[in-house]
């Protein structure tokens, strides 16, 4: 099979590379299909809106325009970079070697819609950034964390009224977050500053989901709780797992806005969008420049992956959704202790304070 590329040296070399066992890239304009790069949206304009064959766009630039502006042409496929080999073949190869996907467009343009609003979402709140900031430098004392969260008072507020819940087990009232640090620790205020930060991306309509933006707040909360108790128990990571925890659904806040119908399980995100909010959490939060590795556990936390971060917040999600299942809940428990090499006792002792603090919730997201 060959394939015309009309674009710039770089990018055809690595759809050679791509396709090298199942295509050539060539110049000869008879070829089989055609892949044209896309830098700018003045290109579109010299382009036919239909193709005599099937035709793949490659763009470059994710502009809000030139995306926009693709529903006019009749193209087999749209690719981004980074140029993923898997992804080129089988967009361009499955099924019938000689044939591409003759409705791929259709998906591929509301993707690409889809990961332009994602590029375009609001920045992580100030404070979660400085929060964030601070745990990564080591000389950073508790009085620069305190001195934060204080100049926020609905932050404040908010945070106290978490501290004081059961949860926690105070003997007394906590009124101040110089007191909620002394008796609980820096890193739970912190966390839970993080947590409460975040809470505004789910002010929205979530009912196509099935579920509500406080509720999906409140499910990421306990799971990035449980993401941390996994953590301490194994050395990994707290900080960074915490915050993989509370972020994993993010995708759901630019996906839903796509839905034109219910979608209650990840396959009927795929279904109706082509992609899901695991995959576009993880644009989210690359856009947000966290650590790739909570970025890559945010993307497969809907299966099971080799990595360690990926395994614990797909474990800490698992039990959280089973928790009214008793049987599901010990499964998720014991594989979770089998995956990472633990005790099952152990693990039962870091995440039940957790489950036991949310088993009031029946309807989780």
């Amino acid at each position: 099979m060959r394939i015309l590329f009309i674009g710039s040296q770089e990018s055809r070399n690595l759809f050679q590379a791509a396709v090298a066992e199942h295509a050539e890239i060539t110049s000869d304009k008879n070829a089989d299909c055609c892949i044209i790069e896309i830098a700018e949206t003045q290109t579109l304009f010299r382009l036919p809106k239909k193709f005599p064959v099937p035709t793949f766009f490659y763009i470059t630039k994710k502009d809000r325009q030139l995306l926009d502006a693709l529903t006019d042409f009749k193209i087999s496929g749209i690719f981004f970079p980074p140029i993923k080999p898997e992804e080129v073949v089988k967009k361009m190869f499955q099924g019938n070697i000689q044939t591409a996907v003759a409705n791929g467009s259709e998906f591929d343009t509301l993707k690409a819609k889809i990961i332009a609003k994602a590029e375009n979402i609001p920045p992580l709140p100030a404070l979660a950034r400085e929060l964030v900031r601070l745990t990564r430098n080591d000389k950073t004392r508790i009085k620069d964390f305190v001195d934060q969260i204080k100049k926020d008072q609905g932050l404040s507020s908010r945070i106290i009224k978490l501290v004081n819940s059961p949860f926690y087990g105070v003997r007394q009232e906590i009124s101040s977050i110089d007191r909620a640090t002394v008796l609980l620790g820096l890193n739970t205020v912190k966390n839970l500053a993080l947590a409460v930060s975040t809470e505004s991306f789910y002010n929205k309509n979530f009912s196509l989901l099935k579920t509500t933006g406080q509720k999906i707040w409140q499910h990421g909360f306990a799971v990035a709780r449980l993401c941390e108790a996994i953590a301490k128990l194994s050395g990994e990571d707290e900080d960074a797992l915490y915050l993989a925890g509370l972020m994993h659904d993010m995708g759901k806040t630019v996906i839903v806005d796509f839905l034109v119908k219910e979608a209650v399980t990840i396959e009927d995100e795929r279904n109706q969008l082509g992609t899901d909010h695991c995959a576009v959490g993880e644009l989210v939060l690359t856009k947000w420049a966290v650590m790739k590795d909570i970025a890559e556990a945010v993307r497969n936390h809907h299966h099971m992956s080799k990595d360690v971060f990926s395994q614990i917040l797909y474990f800490a999600n698992q039990m959280h959704k089973n928790i009214d299942d008793p049987e599901a809940l010990e499964d998720a428990v014991a594989d979770c202790a089998f995956a990472l090499g633990m005790s099952a006792e152990k693990l039962h002792e870091a995440v039940d304070p957790v489950l036991e603090s949310e088993k009031a919730d029946n309807d989780i997201s």
